[in-house]
């Protein structure tokens, strides 16, 4: 005890000058006989390869010497200790859990450690880990109920895995949902749950257990049993599952009532029929007590049943409407305004809406009053009929006490009171930007919506989440916005003005290399800038004369030539720039290889000086791409069909293509939707579930001068020889343009 004790100790008041006196005294104590004595050391080799990676690494055979004794501890810690020191070598932790595995280990805990070592290898290589995989199901068979989950849980993330590989892992499962520990039903049924969003027919066996949960003292329990039977369950169990789940609702947490709210975007998605009776459900939550997350979780789920199903636009719009009515939260309230303000003037009878929106004029915070303004410009921009009752109402709010709120009302009112022109800039072109950039954001967010659709089409085995957050998109924006700002207020650039299109940034370099270098293209009708992002991650290194070398070999790009970096010192982060011409009605695809070509001086690190003489060097980068989508800015619209029918057929070429490279409805359609950059009017490209055929509708304005809008229904479905078929009908734009997209699509 005191000299496990003692060890503990040094490791909390040693520094690094004391290590080495000691460093043979803690690798004797890691192969000592105490187990105790043993763990504490091996504990200190882990918190000291934080600092000192290099002293632990001597002890690796110590280390493995411990493996093998009958410490329970011991050997965890060992292990532990082993896979940190090689976690960033993939290679090494194979070889490791490959050895490791022909020892005997006594420890649950560390073969626990293993099963997850082994998922980690197996999620990179499935296929070339045979053993591996065979060491994790023969882990169910376990007399550890600790790991056997384990086992259980790692199946179940593999992300290559179908249904009949989960099979070992669902019978277990099965068996723990009928288990008189609570703990354990909890654990199953929550990983069931989980498993249920992406592979439904898998979990469809368990739903007789899963039904005697519903009626479980454990509300938690009961809770999640319901939400997967909803996930698995046909159409004729939603409403006696709806009824149930209704009469706890209120007994347990926000976090199992967001648990709830997420089953029905999926449901929303299965069974779009169902759409009443799940409204009917949110609107009930929405009344009942509850936190911020909670009721932006129901208010997210109308949304989404709204967006996915036409028909339930009217129902879920009046349901928003009484939510804001007695809606304690502002960004909530403010949500649902601007979506009445995007949705409400394309339904049938706009002006019963006006009534709620209006009313938060008079009765809220500033912030809402400010967002109700917005929505009623948008009602009166969008429906012509009522402009004239709308502007009587921003007449009234024009004596508000806020400035925020008195300045729109008046900025609105000039506007509605000029010609239909700003009209269509100041309020029709806006409410349409900011509805294609939340609908931008949504679709990220709607990762596992996504998931369950394929799944519900015989699709997407095995996926697993981890696409973008809705964070990352935010910051991505952020990002290309900086880039606009910084390329406009750049002295020999900013001529240009504002370019058509910014594509996102990407790495044309190891993420870890020495230098970081991303680019963006900056589109306009007669030219395309590439900026080059270059980030120096040298220390005491300055980098001076930084400059692109393109070899492009695309026709009909000419280049006028580059922008250097005139210095970068170490960890800062400025873009050079090469700019290239092109005629106005041509859009060239293809790619350029690219050098990066600077001075690298040494920098004094007394001085902070860098020397005199540099020397020059440059770096072969990888080719940067000029594609289609380049050119063309999605464009979001508040009514496809009105904009369809009022191009008309005249302006329109139509052709019929057969797409046997892919094997999937919802693959050709995210193709489509990739390949010309285009925005997916109302979430148009997911496809339904079991469905044979689904039309895309696509809005987007092509960088011509003036600007080129473009509408897109493209029809994927199946062919009589169960090929997949697109019907391809574009309308805007001239012949040309409407010729050229059609055969750079199927080519």
């Amino acid at each position: 005890m005191y000299k496990a004790n003692s060890i503990r100790a040094l490791r909390k008041i040693t520094d690094s000058s004391m290590l080495g006196p000691i460093e043979r005294y803690l690798a004797q104590a890691v192969v000592d006989k105490a187990d105790i004595v043993s763990s504490a050391a091996i504990v200190t080799g882990i918190h000291l390869s934080v600092t000192h990676p290099e002293l632990v690494k001597r002890w690796a055979g110590e280390v493995g010497e411990a493996l093998k004794q009958r410490g329970v501890m011991a050997q965890y810690h060992a292990l532990a200790l082993l896979h940190k020191l090689r976690k960033n070598d993939k290679l090494s932790v194979s070889k490791l859990v490959q050895s490791v595995n022909t020892t005997p280990i006594r420890s649950p805990m560390a073969l626990c450690l293993l099963i997850r070592m082994c998922t980690e290898v197996l999620k990179e290589d499935f296929e070339g880990a045979p053993d591996l995989s065979q060491f994790v199901v023969n882990s169910l068979k376990h007399s550890s109920e600790m790991v056997v989950f384990e086992a259980a849980k790692g199946i179940c993330t593999l992300k290559v895995t179908n249904a009949k590989d989960l099979t070992p892992a669902i019978l277990v499962l099965q068996l723990y949902l009928t288990s008189h520990k609570p703990v354990l039903r909890f654990a199953a049924i929550r990983l069931l749950n989980k498993v249920a969003t992406t592979q439904p027919l898998a979990v469809t066996t368990c739903n007789v257990d899963m039904e005697s949960l519903v009626s479980d003292p454990n509300r938690n329990i009961a809770t999640l049993a319901i939400t997967t039977l909803l996930k698995t369950g046909s159409e004729f169990s939603i409403d006696r599952l709806m009824k149930q789940i209704g009469t706890f609702m209120t007994d347990i947490a926000d976090e199992f009532k967001i648990v709830v709210i997420d089953a029905m975007k999926l449901l929303c998605v299965k069974f779009p029929q169902k759409y009443s009776v799940l409204l009917s459900f949110l609107s009930e939550a929405l009344r009942d007590e509850g936190g911020y997350d909670f009721k932006k979780s129901i208010v997210d789920a109308i949304i989404k049943i709204i967006d996915t199903n036409p028909q339930a636009k009217e129902e879920g719009l009046l349901h928003l409407c009484e939510f804001i009515e007695d809606c304690e939260f502002t960004l909530l309230s403010q949500r649902v305004l601007h979506y009445l303000g995007q949705l409400g003037p394309t339904t049938q009878n706009p002006h019963k809406y006006i009534r709620y929106i209006y009313n938060r004029v008079i009765l809220e915070t500033p912030a809402v009053r400010a967002a109700s303004v917005s929505a009623l410009a948008k009602f009166a921009g969008l429906c012509p009929p009522l402009r004239q009752s709308v502007k009587v109402l921003l007449q009234r709010v024009m004596q508000d006490n806020d400035d925020e709120v008195r300045d729109r009302a008046v900025f609105y009112t000039n506007v509605l009171d000029s010609s239909e022109e700003d009209v269509e800039t100041f309020i029709v072109d806006v409410a349409n930007s900011t509805a294609q950039r939340r609908a931008r954001l949504n679709n990220e967010k709607d990762d596992d919506v996504a998931r369950f659709t394929d799944e519900g089409a015989g699709e997407g085995a095995g996926a697993e989440p981890g696409s973008p957050l809705a964070e990352q998109v935010v910051k991505q924006h952020k990002q290309i916005e900086k880039a606009i700002a910084e390329l406009m207020a750049h002295p020999s650039l900013k001529k240009y003005g504002r370019p058509h299109k910014t594509s996102e940034p990407e790495h044309i370099t190891d993420t870890e290399s020495e230098f970081v270098v991303t680019y963006l293209k900056h589109t306009y009708a007669d030219r395309v800038i590439f900026e080059f992002r270059v980030n120096n991650n040298m220390d005491d290194v300055l980098l001076e004369n930084i400059s692109i070398n393109m070899d492009c070999e695309m026709e009909g790009l000419e280049e006028e030539g580059g922008i250097p970096i005139k210095d970068l010192k170490s960890g800062e982060s400025k873009s050079a720039y090469v700019t290239f011409a092109k005629d106005p009605d041509s859009f060239l695809t293809g790619s350029a290889a690219c050098v990066l070509c600077f001075t690298m001086k040494e920098v004094d690190k007394d001085t902070g000086e860098p020397e005199e003489d540099g020397t020059e060097d440059e770096y072969q980068l990888e080719e940067v791409v000029l594609n289609i989508c380049d050119f063309i800015e999605p464009y979001e619209v508040a009514n496809f069909h009105k904009d369809w029918d009022d191009v008309g057929e005249l302006e329109q070429h139509a052709d019929t293509f057969a797409l046997s490279a892919f094997k999937s409805l919802q693959a050709a359609a995210d193709e489509i939707v990739g390949f010309l950059g285009m925005e997916p009017h109302n979430n148009s490209k997911t496809v339904p579930p079991k469905s044979k055929q689904h039309t895309v509708l696509l809005v987007g304005r092509l960088c011509t001068d003036p600007v080129s809008k473009l509408l897109v229904k493209a029809k994927v479905f199946f062919s009589t020889d169960n090929v997949v078929t697109l019907e391809f009908m574009i309308r805007g734009g001239d012949e040309n343009i409407r010729l050229f997209l059609t055969q750079e699509l199927v080519s």
